[in-house]
């Protein structure tokens, strides 16, 4: 840490500022840069940090990070204290308080656990890092979170050095210590009677286990102990010897029996196992019940090791199959795609029982479900009510659906996700999103993710982490729908899940591009859709969105229309599965295809009469307004934001905002967009309408002051010789809005022609 962060100190003083963000940092790292070798002579310091105790407190960082501006100097705190509003207004306020007290000398801002900080705090806080460096002030921002890849403050520029843990090798730990951790590692619970009995036995301490607590490697939980990283418990117990295992487990044996837990069968079965030498029939049926009981509570690593001892030790080949079909289906649960493969192929020679090959079928048939590329993504859901649901969401009858989905997310919210299909879950999720059941898909998200998180089962996440992405990204949780949709990407490769992986990639670059990250090449992510256009929509979707975002307007509208063109041939009516046309509206008219802009807000008004989605229809008047048809533009946008107002999409309500201020100039609109963007992490976005906020306020002279901030816009471009729809393209509005402007600035200036307005602007 100690290179980066004097180099960033060096560069501030020498008048130029930068922003480090520092992965693993704690508090007291950040504290040691007040220490002499930093040299921090001649520098403020400011200082904010998170907290989870107000993390629901709003802009309570921010406030601590400009308090010590008020104290004294000319940076004396009054604006800030009476600047009113979001996070952009505040974060502007701010930065323009820091940067001018590191006009008097380098300042350095210290933000600790910064992903603690209030939602509020850290959009205001990154926009006031903007300032600063629009202003090239000589300031330091030194960012600490607890990994650099769940930052809260979108793409800063910052220079990002993850800190290395440090992790004690169990090897270095004392004779007693290391045999007691093969005690826990052999332990059914790594409870204080089960380890401690055991313990005991093999004449050791629980005191014995306090050297590797100090270290790091145990950490100690309200009844005993449990290793920090599951992985040293591996090599720990693979370490040891047969024999040292077999000892471990038969002292397990002798103390077993004064135990009181619910478990206790289990935990005896496991142990028992461990001591056998060789085939046991009765310790291999204890084992196979115990593998029943832990999996039915989840216990899932636990019941796949039970079920494949139980079969070792049983003699008799028929039992053998049974044991051999619950771990291969355990195996599925955990993700492990060869550990199904090979129970599998053994359970089929050792038995001809027509009722475990029916099992044996369905879980090669739900294994292979989520890693075979099908044609369309409803052949991939189990036949049944949810894959019913999805089909009629995808068909435009979402109103016929919206009956369906209401049992069916109760009926999940009580379900085991274990004992259905790896989508099952998901689509259910799905179309209560679709049909405006918010409330509904992220109850039973958070559920279902949380129980199979519990029981280990990666087999069942990514396709859960996607729809959950979806529904946070649309609910302007960016960050979290970003670190969602990158697991369940990581997660589907490690699984070989390819065709959710291609979804989940494509999910992740929308929203990151969208928060300012570069866009990937086209042709990598298209690559991933597996040659099918199901899941290449989602990857063509994001490419386009990331054109739109960085203003590659061509790039945009050709990668957007192959969206709008392939859901087409999909037959998929519901606007809420992929939405494309707010963003092909826009990025058509900014080329002048106002032919496309037009029928595609005409196809969105037509498919949004069929949508239970309320943003689907706000979307749909707003792309009416901009191409100025059907009723006046203005009733259009109004009409936009009142539905806006009944949704928590913030992000699509922003963009109306600018588009209106757009046509009739309103400043006020485009610092609600400014807002709205800063709170969700859209830096593209804000940057453009902070540019529309500076560029606005400039009249050439006070002839022109008279026009609002479009009217000027729509002005200069006509006196350049544009004609109205080479000013509508470029303004992203309709020609006939055009029209209308220029008709308000000729009664406004008193002339008749253009010829008169090249007059008024002497630099073009």
């Amino acid at each position: 840490m100690r290179q980066p962060v004097q180099t960033l100190l060096e560069h501030t003083r020498g008048g130029r500022g930068g922003v480090l963000l520092l992965g693993g940092a704690t508090p007291a790292d950040l504290a040691a840069v007040a220490e002499p070798q930093y040299r921090l002579d001649g520098f403020r310091v400011l200082r904010a940090a998170g907290f989870l105790a107000e993390a629901a407190l709003a802009f309570a960082a921010l406030a601590d990070l400009v308090r010590p501006l008020g104290k004294d100097g000319s940076a004396d705190g009054s604006e800030f204290d009476v600047v009113a509003g979001g996070p952009h207004r505040l974060g502007v306020a701010a930065g323009e308080l820091v940067a001018r007290a590191a006009a008097e000398g380098p300042v350095l801002a210290l933000i600790a656990d910064a992903h603690w900080l209030d939602p509020e705090s850290a959009a205001a806080i990154a926009v006031a890092v903007r300032v600063t460096q629009r202003h090239q002030a000589p300031v330091a921002w030194l960012l600490a979170v607890d990994d650099v890849r769940r930052s809260p403050f979108g793409t800063l520029g910052a220079v990002t050095v993850p800190l290395p843990r440090r992790a004690t090798p169990a090897a270095e730990l004392p004779t007693a210590t290391r045999r007691a951790l093969l005690v826990l590692a052999a332990s059914a619970t790594g409870h204080v009677d089960e380890v401690g009995g055991a313990l005991e036995r093999l004449g050791l301490h629980v005191g014995d286990l306090a050297p590797a607590v100090a270290e790091g490697v145990l950490e100690a939980t309200g009844s005993g102990w449990r290793f920090r990283d599951h992985g040293v418990a591996t090599t720990v117990y693979g370490a040891a010897t047969p024999a040292e295992r077999r000892a471990t487990h038969a002292a397990f044996v002798e103390a077993i029996f004064q135990l009181r837990s619910a478990e206790k069968g289990e935990i005896l079965a496991r142990h028992l196992a461990g001591a056998a030498t060789t085939t046991d029939p009765a310790a291999a049926e204890a084992l196979g019940r115990a593998a029943d009981g832990a999996r039915l509570r989840g216990a899932l690593e636990a019941a796949r090791s039970a079920y494949g001892r139980a079969a070792s030790l049983s003699p008799d080949s028929a039992a053998r199959a049974r044991w051999l079909a619950g771990a291969a289906d355990t195996s599925r649960l955990l993700g492990d795609l060869a550990g199904v493969g090979r129970a599998i192929r053994e359970a089929r020679i050792l038995t001809d029982d027509p009722a475990v090959h029916q099992r044996l079928d369905r879980i090669a048939a739900r294994t292979s479900a989520v890693r075979t590329v099908q044609p369309d993504i409803k052949s991939l859901l189990e036949p049944g009510s949810p894959a019913t649901t999805i089909g009629l969401i995808g068909a435009g009858s979402a109103a016929e659906a919206e009956a369906m989905v209401g049992p069916l997310v109760s009926a999940a919210l009580l379900a085991d996700p274990l004992d259905m299909g790896p989508l099952t879950l998901p689509a259910i999720a799905a179309g209560a999103m679709w049909t405006g059941d918010g409330g509904g898909a992220a109850a039973v998200l958070d559920r279902s993710i949380a129980l199979v998180r519990a029981y280990g089962a990666g087999e069942y996440l990514p396709a859960l982490l996607i729809v959950r992405a979806e529904a946070g990204f649309r609910l302007g949780h960016w960050p979290t729908a970003r670190d969602d949709a990158e697991e369940a990407a990581a997660l589907a490769s490690k699984l070989g899940q390819q065709p959710l992986r291609a979804v989940a990639r494509g999910l992740a670059l929308r929203v990151s591009s969208l928060m300012g990250a570069p866009t990937e090449p086209a042709s990598a992510l298209e690559a991933e859709s597996l040659g099918a256009e199901a899941y290449a929509m989602w990857s063509r979707h994001a490419i386009g969105t990331a054109h739109l975002a960085h203003g590659r307007w061509r790039e945009a509208a050709t990668a957007l229309a192959g969206v709008a063109d392939g859901l087409e041939r999909l037959g998929v009516r519901e606007p809420s599965v992929l939405p494309v046309a707010g963003d092909l509206v826009e990025a058509a008219l900014r080329i002048g295809e106002l032919a496309r802009a037009r029928k595609t807000a005409h196809r969105a008004q037509e498919l949004a009469a069929g949508s239970t989605s309320t943003v689907a229809r706000a979307v749909a008047e707003r792309c009416l307004g901009q191409v100025g048809e059907a009723r006046s533009a203005k009733s259009c946008f109004e009409a936009a934001l009142r539905l806006h107002a009944e949704t928590g999409d913030r992000y699509e309500e922003a963009r109306t905002l600018l588009v209106y201020a757009r046509m009739d100039g309103d400043r006020a609109r485009l610092e609600a967009a400014a807002d709205r963007f800063a709170a969700l992490g859209a830096w593209p976005w804000l940057a453009r309408v902070e540019a529309e906020l500076a560029g606005g306020a400039k009249p050439v002279d006070d002839t022109l002051a008279v026009l609002t901030a479009q009217e000027l816009r729509v002005a200069r471009l006509a006196a350049g010789g544009a004609t109205n729809d080479e000013a509508a393209a470029a303004l992203g509005i309709s020609p006939r809005t055009v029209e209308q402007h220029l008709g308000v600035v000729y009664a406004k200036l008193h002339i008749r022609r253009r010829a008169e307005l090249a007059r008024l602007f002497p630099d073009l």
